[in-house]
């Protein structure tokens, strides 16, 4: 979904700055937001299922939080802890350094799994 920066004309439909284009492929979306006329946005269902990821947040001992973080740091380089993360579902939103994916992994609940993944290969 994206949403006007400025008044679009697509289509002989003209939109308001600020309104909401929806039934427009891929290509004619990518397009618009290429040109800067308009930006992506997340759909409603995105932004509850984004909220649900952070209100699922494990506390954690931080002894074992510790365990995990160096377990994850020596295992993965942080193209691969971020490419692994987002397999398992980990919301990495905003998040661009290695230590803060490791710790959203963590305090989501999916060390194991990553960690329990690499052990199996």
């Amino acid at each position: 979904m994206i949403r006007a920066k400025s008044a679009i004309r697509h289509n002989d439909v003209v939109y308001k700055k600020g309104a909401i284009i929806a039934g427009l492929t891929e290509s004619e979306a990518e397009r618009l937001v290429r040109l800067k006329s308009a930006e992506y946005v997340i759909s409603p269902e995105e932004e509850m299922k984004k909220q649900q990821v952070a209100n699922d947040v494990k506390e954690i001992p931080p002894e074992l939080f510790e365990e995990l973080r160096i377990a994850l740091d020596e295992e993965f380089n942080a193209e691969e802890l971020k490419r692994e993360a987002g397999d398992v579902g980990v919301d990495l939103t905003g998040l661009t350094r290695k230590g803060d994916i490791i710790e959203a992994i963590i305090r989501q609940g999916k060390a194991d799994e990553l960690l329990e993944d690499d052990n199996n290969e």
